[in-house]
């Protein structure tokens, strides 16, 4: 290794506020760092123009300094191949107008997989900005039988090297410290051909006289840049200029005909100096430093997660616990969430009383009860086994499982034609498909990125939970948790099937295409974090508290309205009493109403599906948010007229009944009901993520008319052949 070295003063003297970027490679950790480091400080947009996440945070330092934080994306590469590498390489090389460029960068790398996280780290160091390294996850590295000492990769890299254990929040405060120690590592002599070496040489110093300010080290390290064919923008116009236009051809055409590829040249030497690096800091523990070639060996030792692995990874038996796990997810819901849910439920009928009971009759009393009581509190009563949703999904994540999961999809995604990285957004899209969609930017093949996004939504996300287990529970309570979890389990199934179904048309059709290769990191198992899982729940359950307190209320307000308004002339209403009481009453001024006028207009289309009118009120206020469904409904059958004693909405919808008697809802209907709600694509806000994802109108449009017609042929059917049946 060179032992020259353009050490810049480090950062200690520098007083205000530090740019600090924090990378490393997917699964290193590098997310419970930035949580560690700034704790409740943080905040997460998107970057403008993209909906790659970025998260910040602020972090204060030892002596005052304040660092603002940047999380960026995973990479395992500053040579981007897909959207989120190539935000974290313009972040990293100052060329994003919206972010400031780092004064430093502190890279985490996984003490037990040291060697793939070097590579990062060495890319890094050609760049020359302050460098500190966060040693994570040594405990798995020595539950492994692996020593990495710090001090000797210190030593090596020429940078603050400091051991982490993120989760336990050990070792933060000597990071915090290091940061203010960063300094630029020396330039490594990467073992490069001496051709290729001979070619850096003459470029770097046509370089010299464009960047006079740079030494030849880093006039190498550019021109070795350009020669793989980084085409950054930062590198662009350097590329156009002479003589750097005239020296780069002149070297391609030479190595190209001594058979060197630049690209794989540049590779192979930066990882022939990881060995060397590892073999002297990664070794045994209590044994004495190995040799080069022997390190690749200590990780082959059977390790507790390879002998895990050996069952959940297995092709059957690896399918099997993957479907017991799933499985017991929901019936976990629907037996744990029950009491809480009846808890909040009782909650909401005594708050609704407190605030109403006082009121005289009339529009204000009436907005409370069946607007905000009746709207958002029927929604807020499910809170819990959304909470419970993403407990468990946190739990999956957090202890390495997932990506398991993923590796086991992969096979059988391949046969419909998806790539196995599908598998991660296509699981992000049960909680939102939002976040799904946006996940398929990490696919580097257009076509099966695409073919992921126009999947997504079949996926059964958290909004569509309340209307199920609304449904369910209505309809088939007196069957056990068991069967109830089954029906909602065959919800997801069944977006599942359709997904796979649709994605095998596609690739075969409109996104005809080859298949790619997967390759897939498998962290090690952990148990997981629980400040980390309930943090994740927090966020999350808080999402949708924050819709039910916003969006919801919007349109539950709005929806009031439409149903109060225009009141039922006196004589109606009194003709309506004297024929039925009070709820002849309530069910003749819904149909009077606006909601109930727009209702019976598309009632035409709906009745087909076993549909009323008022549920076609509630599958217009869906596509506003799919979870309005269920306020809707508690609007339309004034659930929330406390002066009457609240009514439960499940009562009120299994004691309606059409003109001649026959009941409005039957499981017939609920199932058809949920049939729609499994395949329809409701979600506005789906749609405008979709539309930025694929850059126009298009697909977008597409994806909304296709769901939605395989929504109502299936529910048609379903519905249709259970009348004929005899199930109606």
């Amino acid at each position: 290794m060179s032992s020259c070295c353009n050490t810049k003063d480090t950062l200690a003297s520098t007083k205000g506020i530090l740019t600090v970027a924090l990378a490393g490679n997917p699964n290193s950790g590098k997310t419970t760092v930035f949580n560690g480091l700034t704790g409740l400080r943080q905040k997460v947009a998107n970057y403008p123009g993209v909906t790659v996440e970025r998260k910040t945070g602020r972090c204060r330092l030892p002596g005052g300094t304040v660092a603002h934080i940047i999380d960026l994306p995973g990479s395992y590469s500053l040579i981007s191949r897909s959207p989120d590498e190539q935000i974290a390489m313009e972040v990293l090389r100052g060329l994003r107008a919206d972010t400031a460029a780092p004064d430093a960068v502190v890279v985490v790398v996984d003490a037990s997989n040291l060697q793939r996280n070097l590579y990062l780290v060495s890319q890094l160091i050609e760049m020359g900005k302050p460098l500190v390294v966060a040693l994570n996850m040594m405990d798995v590295a020595e539950r492994r039988g692996l020593h990495v000492s710090p001090q000797r990769l210190a030593k090596q890299l020429g940078v603050p090297v400091v051991p982490v254990v993120a989760h336990k929040r050990k070792g933060i405060e000597q990071l915090k410290r290091a940061i203010l120690e960063a300094k630029v590592a020396p330039m490594p002599d990467w073992p490069l051909p001496q051709e290729m070496r001979e070619e850096l040489l003459l470029v770097g110093g046509g370089l010299g006289l464009l960047t006079p300010q740079q030494n030849l080290e880093r006039s190498k390290a550019t021109a070795e840049r350009l020669l793989i064919g980084d085409r950054a923008a930062d590198l662009h116009e350097i590329w156009k200029q002479e003589p750097v236009a005239a020296l780069l051809d002149h070297a391609g055409r030479r190595l190209a005909r001594l058979g060197i590829d630049p690209m794989q040249a540049d590779i192979e030497a930066h990882y022939r100096w990881i060995d060397a690096v590892a073999a002297s800091s990664l070794v045994p523990a209590g044994q004495p430093l190995a040799e080069p070639d022997q390190t690749r060996g200590y990780a082959a030792r059977a390790t507790l997660t390879d002998r895990v692995d050996a069952i959940l990874v297995h092709r059957f038996w690896g399918l099997v616990i993957f479907a017991a796990v799933m499985a017991s997810l929901f019936v976990t819901i629907f037996w744990l969430a029950q009491p809480i849910m009846n808890g909040m439920q009782n909650g909401i009928v005594f708050v609704g009383h407190w605030l109403t009971h006082r009121l005289p009759q009339g529009p204000l009393k009436s907005m409370l009860n069946d607007g905000v009581i009746g709207g958002v509190g029927t929604v807020i009563a499910f809170v819990p086994q959304i909470a419970l949703l993403f407990f468990f999904l946190a739990i999956l994540e957090d202890s390495g499982y997932l990506s398991r999961a993923a590796f086991l999809m992969d096979k059988l995604l391949a046969r419909v034609g998806l790539h196995g990285k599908s598998f991660i957004p296509l699981l992000s899209s049960f909680a939102c498909a939002i976040p799904g969609i946006m996940a398929a930017r990490t696919i580097e093949s257009r076509r099966d990125r695409l073919a992921t996004i126009l999947i997504a939504p079949f996926m059964s996300c958290s909004a569509r939970l309340p209307v199920y287990a609304l449904l369910i529970g209505t309809f088939f309570a007196s069957h056990s948790a068991l069967v109830q979890a089954g029906i909602m389990l065959g919800c997801y199934a069944l977006g599942i099937l359709a997904a796979v179904a649709t994605a095998w048309v596609f690739k075969r059709s409109l996104l005809k295409g080859g298949a790619t290769a997967f390759i897939l990191e498998l962290p090690s198992y952990k148990v997981p974090q629980l400040s980390q899982v309930a943090r994740q729940v927090w966020l999350n359950a808080g999402e949708f508290v924050t819709k039910a307190g916003t969006t919801i209320l919007a349109f539950s307000v709005v929806l009031w309205a439409l149903a109060y308004y225009p009141r039922l002339p006196a004589g109606r209403e009194q003709a309506a009493l004297l024929g039925g009481g009070p709820n002849a009453v309530t069910a003749a001024q819904s149909e009077y109403s606006f909601a109930g006028r727009v209702g019976h207009a598309m009632e035409p289309a709906l009745r087909p599906l076993g549909f009323d009118w008022k549920m076609g009120v509630g599958l217009v206020g869906a596509f506003a948010a799919r979870e309005v469904f269920v306020s809707t409904m508690g609007i339309t059958y004034a659930v929330g007229d406390v002066e009457n004693g609240t009514r439960n909405l499940s009562a009120a919808m299994r004691a309606d009944r059409y003109a001649d008697g026959r009941p409005v809802w039957t499981p017939l209907v609920a199932i058809s009901l949920l049939v729609w709600f499994v395949l329809a694509l409701q979600c506005m806000s789906t749609v405008a993520i979709a539309r930025r994802e694929t850059g126009g109108w298009r697909w977008p449009i597409f994806m909304l008319v296709y769901m939605n017609l395989l929504a109502y042929a299936v529910s048609l059917a379903v519905y249709q052949v259970g009348s004929h049946l005899g199930y109606a």
